[in-house]
């Protein structure tokens, strides 16, 4: 109900006509200086408000009436306090306009309450505003004014750093240098006395007290953001606006200049910031007095070191300064494990600043990486390579970006194993979290039935702290790491690889919540993984990576949806890479065979073993490799007639078979037909072996349509190679083919055809 009362008014609003707006504007233009008529007055704005900005075009208003509320917002008369918000929210809903259609004085009068109150409306109007060349020294002038009360300074002062983030052209560099001059006093000169109780009134003046450190000691040095008051003057208040400002200020008005007029324009900025900053450093060393004050010193602590980077980019003469003083700090927060979050933008200064001062923060990223990362990757604002694994939708299009920076030829393998191994390692971190939380009993004498038994199991251990690992490149595969694991445990007759078996320990987490979605994030990187290793990799890393994508086809954590999806990925971009890549099918010769000459490696890798067979066919040739002599052919032939006679027989005997497998003898008769023609010796094995196929499959269990599709295969193979020659440009076309030149020149093979072929029907 309530929800349509609104759509209603907002329906009202969106249809008011220009007559009414004319009408209401006109009350208020009669109302908005009568005191009686206050209440109907605000009734009248509130009014145009809602049609502003429900109406989808902008409503005519008079410049009568524009000025009129540009006075009342310069006014800001206390008296009509709720009338001059209404007219300053109205305005930035229709401006800019114009200068002609903006009721407003080219000339600004030296009243800092007047240029702070209008300071909005001038930054909406932008450079439409032609009055900006005296606004601007204006601004500057009243923020330099003596006897301004906070409110006006900041809003000043925050008019001046919005115009920098978006006019920052329309500032001159005198003016910088006087905003400069103006904050470098406010930061070391505010006082150090409380400020008097507001809302007391006492005929006895006693002494005024010391502001305090976050220790509760009294304060003998400069005021900061981190002494600590009861009640704080305005010098006090704008000291620690200006500091909470100051980054804004200099990065905008800085980004757009080169180095050498940066460093001229922000010279004694710089030096007051940093001396601003290493008494904050100082202040965070102190134990606070109330915990709440803990947060307060993190965040100046945070800010602070952003600030000193910048101003170290702007001066790299200042660098050799702060830089001990970073240390100082990274070797005090390191001590800290609640702390580590604080040493990110400690990290990024010695990434940006070590090489000025020939320092190595080796060291200090180990450290970092290695220990800070293993104890708190559940705090999401410190981990990094277990953050997806532990938060996989909060941060999947971060490391969709970062991804690809991470790979390079040492370190790419272990990714892509640590990327199919996702949901295994968000298992072992829930699992280890929950084992040190919680009382788990141990039970080494037998078999794990669980995840968490399986971590208490001396055997099992091992996997888990692989898994977590905080460094890489350590030692061969996780597959075969495991598999010597076993050796030792002399397992050998469970026919089980290592990993295949620690999936199976894991499996009673396949539908944990966490689980479940760390394996949808996967195929996306995966992806990007795929794509990096296309575009850039070398064909001596595809040669390498091979054995590896034939291994990892088949070891996936056992989540339906995740495998499917992982496995007609490596499926797709096997052949891309088999494509732009050719020569690996004999530099990883022996491997390919192996895994072609058994059967058993087409179940659960269907696809994969299709285009494995498919690409033997299509790239083991001296067109693509001059390697690939007669006897290599020979090999694979050889090798592939056996698995087709084999895999036919296995057909036609039970009727268990897959349509995948009636498709995959398809594609071995095709290769076998292809390899022939290479080497002619062969053509009559190939035929031999079709006609043996389509014999067995007569009598076979297929359906129907695999069983036709199967015959007629191998029918139409035969008749290709019982002529030769045509059979070789038949099953090898040139890469012509592809260009579609065939299609088109009148003397190409397939013209001729269809030429002798309408010929032929004619007769």
């Amino acid at each position: 109900m309530a929800l349509s009362s609104i759509e209603n008014i907002f329906a009202q609003a969106r249809e008011t006509s220009q007559e009414d707006i004319d009408r209401i504007c006109s009350g208020i233009l009669e109302n908005l200086y009568d005191p009686e008529k206050s209440a109907e007055c605000m009734n009248q704005l509130r009014k145009l408000y809602l049609i502003i900005h429900a109406s989808s075009t902008q409503p005519f208003l008079t410049k009568n009436l524009v000025g009129t509320m540009v006075n009342m917002v310069e006014a800001m008369d206390p008296g009509k306090t709720k009338e001059c918000l209404l007219c300053q929210k109205i305005l930035t809903g229709i401006l800019p306009f114009d200068e002609k259609d903006l009721g407003m004085e080219t000339e600004i009068k030296n009243n800092p309450n007047e240029a702070a109150n209008c300071a909005l409306i001038y930054l909406i109007q932008g450079d439409k505003e032609k009055c900006w060349t005296s606004l601007l020294p204006k601004v500057e002038k009243c923020l330099s004014s003596q006897n301004i009360e906070f409110d006006v300074q900041s809003k000043l002062l925050s008019f001046l750093i919005a115009v920098s983030l978006k006019h920052q052209s329309m500032l001159q560099k005198g003016q910088i240098e006087s905003v400069n001059a103006y904050v470098c006093d406010v930061l070391v000169k505010a006082s150090l006395k409380q400020a008097p109780n507001p809302y007391t009134i006492n005929p006895f003046k006693k002494e005024q007290t010391m502001v305090t450190e976050v220790d509760g000691t009294p304060s003998r040095n400069i005021f900061t953001v981190l002494n600590i008051g009861q009640y704080y003057n305005e010098d006090q208040m704008m000291n620690i606006f200006c500091f909470s400002t100051l980054y804004k200020w200099i990065y905008n008005c800085s980004k757009e200049e080169g180095r050498e007029t940066a460093k001229s324009i922000f010279h004694n900025l710089v030096g007051k910031t940093i001396d601003y900053c290493f008494r904050i450093l100082d202040q965070c060393e102190r134990r606070p007095k109330m915990p709440s004050d803990v947060e307060l010193q993190n965040s100046c602590l945070l800010e602070t070191i952003n600030l000193l980077d910048l101003v170290c980019k702007i001066d790299n003469g200042q660098v050799a300064r702060v830089y001990q003083e970073i240390r100082r700090q990274h070797n005090r927060l390191s001590q800290d494990l609640s702390k580590t979050r604080l040493m990110i933008p400690v990290l990024q200064f010695f990434l940006n600043h070590s090489r000025t001062v020939a320092h190595d923060p080796h060291d200090v990223f180990r450290q970092y990486f290695h220990k800070s990362l293993s104890w708190g990757f559940t705090d999401t604002a410190i981990a990094f390579d277990t953050i997806l694994a532990w938060n996989p939708r909060s941060f999947v299009s971060e490391f969709c970006e970062i991804l690809p920076a991470l790979m390079s030829p040492t370190s790419s393998v272990e990714i892509f194993h640590i990327l199919l191994d996702l949901p295994c390692i968000t298992i072992c971190l829930d699992v280890i979290e929950k084992c040190n939380t919680e009382d788990v009993p141990t039970v080494p004498e037998t078999e794990p039935n669980s995840s968490m038994e399986a971590y208490q199991h001396p055997f099992y251990r091992p996997m888990f702290l692989f898994f977590t690992r905080s460094e890489g490149g350590q030692g061969d595969t996780i597959n075969r790491y495991l598999v010597k694991l076993q050796l030792e445990k002399d397992k050998l007759e469970e026919s089980e690889s290592g990993l295949a078996a620690f999936h199976k320990i894991l499996e009673d987490y396949c539908r944990h919540p966490r689980v479940v979605v760390c394996s949808q994030v996967v195929p996306a990187l995966l992806r990007i993984w795929f794509e990096v290793i296309l575009e850039e990799a070398s064909t001596d890393f595809v040669s390498h990576l091979l054995p590896v994508l034939i291994e990892r086809c088949g070891l996936l954590y056992n989540i339906p949806e995740f495998k499917a999806d992982v496995k007609r990925l490596i499926s797709k971009y096997f052949v891309k890479l088999l494509k732009k890549h050719p020569t690996i099918l004999l530099d990883q010769q022996s491997d390919i065979l192996d895994f072609l000459m058994t059967p058993a490696n087409i179940t659960n890798r269907e696809d994969f073993f299709a285009n494995m067979v498919w690409g033997v066919g299509e790239y083991c040739s001296t067109t693509n490799d001059e390697r690939c002599t007669t006897e290599n052919i020979r090999r694979f032939f050889e090798v592939l007639e056996a698995l087709t006679y084999e895999l036919s027989g296995m057909i036609a005997s039970t009727t268990t078979s897959s349509v995948s497998h009636a498709k995959i003898t398809c594609m071995l008769m095709s290769t076998l037909a292809k390899l022939s023609t290479r080497c002619q010796d062969l053509i009559p094995r190939a035929i031999l072996c079709c006609t043996k196929v389509a014999r067995q499959q007569e009598q076979g269990y297929l359906d129907t349509d695999s069983q036709e599709t199967i015959i007629n295969r191998a029918q139409e193979l035969t008749n290709i190679l019982k002529v030769p020659n045509f059979a070789a440009t038949a099953l090898n076309p040139s890469s012509d083919i592809f260009t579609g030149r065939w299609h088109q020149d009148s003397s190409s093979l397939p013209t001729i055809l269809r030429g002798v072929y309408q010929i032929i029907s004619t007769e």
